[in-house]
């Protein structure tokens, strides 16, 4: 028999892997339905975990919470260059909450691979949307 996850913890996975987190099985951008089929293929790997799948996904639940946790608090970290003795990365490409978001996308993608589907296609969050940019 399958090891269920509660509708919470169904709602942190797909928040965590940037599915939407509304009802309607269509979804809407730009004026345009977007195909929902991975959201399809995540429900069904949900509904069909081993107990050892499971405690896994739990585990990874975790972790990325505790990462989305980081990322907010971090924000207060954006303006600051020095605090005290403790001096900031200066690196100009890598801030700490650029750092965060780098492990939070690894864990993202750890949670992806454990249920054994992709991220959410059209999700903007982690750098995946389907936003191009147009060049004249």
């Amino acid at each position: 028999m399958p090891a269920l996850l509660t509708e919470g913890e169904k709602a942190r996975v797909r928040r965590h892997l940037g599915y939407p987190e509304s009802t309607s099985p269509v979804i809407y951008a730009m004026g345009m339905v977007q195909p929902t089929q991975p959201a399809f293929l995540l429900e069904a790997a949900m509904n069909h975990l081993t107990e050892e799948a499971k405690e896994r996904v739990l585990t990874l639940l975790e972790v990325l919470d505790t990462m989305e946790g980081k990322i907010i608090k971090a924000v207060c970290l954006l303006s600051a260059q020095q605090v005290g003795e403790i001096t900031l990365r200066t690196n100009a490409n890598q801030n700490t909450t650029d750092l965060i978001r780098r492990e939070y996308d690894y864990w993202g993608k750890r949670l992806a691979d454990c249920l054994g589907v992709t991220r959410y296609p059209y999700a903007t969050h982690s750098g995946n949307g389907m936003n191009v940019r147009v060049v004249r």
